[in-house]
């Protein structure tokens, strides 16, 4: 029987490849952003000791539209540059081994259930960054299996959890202890060309709306509280009126493999809830000994 140890909520965000601490002041002023520190933290404090053998990584730049797709090749290895800012991430050498029986029997279950879903080994088949800048913090000694899936566009929060709920299905017919790992942000929406550089700061000040901050701040004290019932019941508004990044759907996925609304593990912050050129981030680690309702959490780490 496989089971899932733990889950993260994570940013992804390209200046975490900025490598030059000179370079990352010049691009984000006086307030650069923590998650430099606090990516490394959580793997060495949280996952350097846990026992288990795959990530599986909900992607927010793969974008499918008939399907959920999961990358089913053996190894994924290659020379990975951004084509959406090549400036900060260019070059980036990688090789992890993958899961492609565990990709399998995603498929094999989504179907029995009806859901459309497809473990896909093409030839190309591309990563993306969410996936490799995540890896780059969390599995830097590639000792971990890597599973990426993929964000179907057309799915509603139903169709979403209806999927995650079968991932960890999947996991739990397995043979594997999986680490879930939702990789995106939370309220999504740019400044304009024209602003843009003058808010790179992390600072939450430099979030594009102050109705984005609020609603992302709400979601991250459910986050804390385990009170993912309310996030779920949240989430169509959240999409309407926030924009959130890939649906929101790293995060449904991920709560619908561990229960829906009957999950209730509470969030460690890691790192602050910061600003990337308007967009929200933050970093919460999900582990079953936090389990909870509305009881406050103190964990969260500055």
């Amino acid at each position: 029987m496989g089971k899932v140890a733990a889950a993260i909520f994570t940013t992804h965000v390209p200046r975490l490849m900025i490598t030059d601490p000179g370079a990352r002041k010049a691009y984000m002023g006086k307030n650069v952003t923590t998650f430099y520190d606090a990516m490394p933290a959580l793997a060495r404090e949280r996952l350097s000791t846990l026992d288990f053998d795959t990530f599986v990584l909900f992607d927010t730049h793969w974008f499918t539209t008939l399907e959920y797709v999961i990358n089913a090749h053996e190894r994924l290895a290659g020379t990975y540059t951004s084509e959406e800012l090549p400036a900060m991430l260019h070059d980036l050498n990688y090789d992890y081994p993958a899961d492609p029986d565990l990709a399998r029997e995603i498929e094999r279950t989504a179907k029995e259930h009806g859901i459309r879903a497809l473990a896909s080994a093409a030839r190309n088949l591309p990563l993306h960054y969410p996936t490799l800048n995540v890896m780059y913090y969390f599995n830097s000694d590639a000792r971990r299996r890597v599973l990426s899936i993929g964000v179907c566009q057309t799915a509603s929060v139903k169709n979403d959890l209806a999927f995650g709920a079968t991932v960890g299905e999947a996991v739990g017919n397995s043979n594997r202890t999986v680490v879930l790992v939702a990789s995106g942000g939370m309220s999504h929406r740019f400044w304009d060309y024209d602003r843009i550089l003058d808010h790179a700061s992390a600072d939450p000040a430099d979030i594009s709306s102050t109705a984005n901050r609020l609603y992302d701040e709400r979601i991250m004290e459910w986050f804390k509280t385990g009170n993912h019932a309310e996030i779920i019941a949240a989430a169509d508004d959240f999409r309407a009126h926030c924009s959130p990044e890939g649906r929101f759907s790293h995060y449904l996925m991920m709560a619908g493999a561990l229960g829906a609304e009957a999950w209730t593990w509470r969030g460690e912050q890691f790192g602050r809830y910061e600003a990337a050129i308007g967009t929200g981030q933050s970093i919460f680690f999900f582990a079953p000994e936090n389990r909870g309702d509305a009881a406050a959490h103190g964990g969260s780490r500055k």
